[in-house]
């Protein structure tokens, strides 16, 4: 089976990256025959993606215009070039124009599949935008699966579940005494929206107020750091909180899986998250809000292989956090937490799940007809006088190029950003879902 790949290469941290570092080698191993690629340009580049990621042997995708007729013509006479049977598109969303077009020349006669990654209405509009001309989709998390159908328009016959994969070492229990010191980490993107980073200075004060002595980590980078160093600075100045910055794998494995008690989650919404199975399968025990999320999932059961608190309060997180003390209710959660990884997220179970998901999209009857190809904004003055393809020529051939101010607008993500109501609406609408019964904004 012939298989590419296309994913962005501005993004060298985070869940979305490691998912792919781990499952292309397993899929290799396995007899598909899998090449990846990733736009080379100004934001999105290729030479520092490979080189973060050399076993995935990634091949540079340029648009020398940088305009949207060049996206989709270098995704298109990829596909023309490659011919594979099956298409993964890790958040590219030019791919579905290029895939019509490339299917109407007759060069690609493969099956388009979006890989959805996310709890975010912009996928979502995503796939009611060019949905007809998506195959299937297959997603990490149950609740994303539900959406794509309710909220997406896919045919739920055409969606499916693979989750992330880890590696998992035998079973050890957490060292140190957990009742002197507490020791606890928090991995992840420095940002509000999603991983609410600004919950953990008031939950260090409540844990404080408790008289529990704490040690906390905090690997990771984003926008929010600088304002996240500025209100722990006295913790920090006090040794009782250490800001690590970006951690890489190796790192994270040598000093924060299997060395503190316990991982701390205070996220909005994830559709994993890869750091929680990291976390259980070194050893530790989880303390996570309630995710958007967590309930289809069925991984986190509060006292059986996490302990759960309301997203967003902090006293509720201090009061869980506090029972940790309790040796053998954290002895007991470690070894819930490793078994549950074990059987449904390791890495053999992971690369196992996407190789069903793939056969099945493999069998899944084809679509009905090729949809018109969407037609975009003008790109500049040379479309809005020529027309769009008759534009890029001209603008191709004089080597007139696109300069973007940003990853996202180099290579969207996504064809719109939804604003801050969509996205409340839609996660208080997938909260209902994930959650029945529970509260909701």
């Amino acid at each position: 089976m012939k298989v590419l790949v296309l994913a962005p290469s501005a993004y060298l941290l985070g869940g979305v990256q490691d998912w792919l570092a781990n499952l292309v080698p397993g899929l290799r191993a396995s007899g598909l025959e899998v090449t990846v690629a990733v736009p080379d340009g100004d934001h999105h580049r290729h030479g520092p993606y490979a080189r973060a990621y050399p076993a995935l042997a990634a091949q540079p995708l340029a648009n020398p215009s940088g305009s949207v007729e060049g996206r989709i013509r270098a995704i298109a006479a990829l596909l023309g070039r490659l011919d594979p049977q099956l298409v993964l598109g890790v958040n590219l969303v030019d791919l579905y124009p290029a895939a019509q077009r490339a299917r109407r020349r007759g060069g690609f006669h493969g099956q388009v599949v979006m890989t959805l990654h996310a709890l975010q209405a912009e996928y979502f509009d995503d796939l009611q935008r060019h949905g007809a001309g998506i195959d299937a989709v297959i997603a990490t998390n149950r609740l994303a699966c539900r959406l794509a159908s309710d909220r997406g328009g896919m045919e739920p016959t055409r969606v499916f579940y693979a989750p992330y994969g880890v590696p998992v070492p035998p079973w050890q229990g957490p060292g140190g005494d957990p009742a002197a010191t507490l020791k606890l980490a928090w991995v992840g993107r420095l940002e509000q929206a999603q991983k609410r980073v600004h919950d953990l200075p008031p939950l260090l004060a409540e844990l404080e107020a408790l008289g529990i002595a704490i040690q906390l980590s905090i690997a990771g980078d984003g926008e929010e750091r600088p304002a996240l160093e500025r209100s722990l600075a006295p913790r920090i100045a006090a040794g009782t909180v250490r800001l690590l910055g970006h951690v890489d794998q190796q790192r994270l494995a040598a000093e924060i899986y299997g060395h503190h008690h316990a991982l701390v989650i205070t996220s909005a919404w994830e559709t994993g998250p890869i750091v929680a199975w990291q976390a259980m399968a070194s050893g530790m025990a989880v303390v996570s809000s309630r995710y958007v999320g967590s309930g289809l999932e069925g991984a986190l059961e509060h006292d059986a292989t996490a302990l759960l608190f309301p997203c967003g309060d902090v006293a509720a997180a201090a009061a869980q956090l506090a029972r940790l003390r309790q040796g053998a209710l954290l002895q007991r959660l470690s070894r819930a937490g490793h078994a549950l990884v074990a059987g449904r997220y390791s890495g053999s179970a992971s690369l196992a799940a996407w190789q069903r998901a793939l056969t099945q999209v493999l069998e899944l009857p084809r679509l009905p007809e090729i949809p018109p190809e969407p037609d975009p904004a003008p790109a500049g003055r040379l479309d809005r006088w020529l027309g769009r393809r008759r534009g890029e020529d001209l603008r191709q051939l004089l080597g007139q190029r696109f300069r973007h101010g940003s990853a996202g607008s180099e290579w969207p993500h996504s064809g719109g950003e939804a604003d801050g109501a969509a996205e409340e609406a839609l996660l208080a609408t997938a909260g209902r879902v994930d959650h029945p019964g529970a509260p909701h904004g």
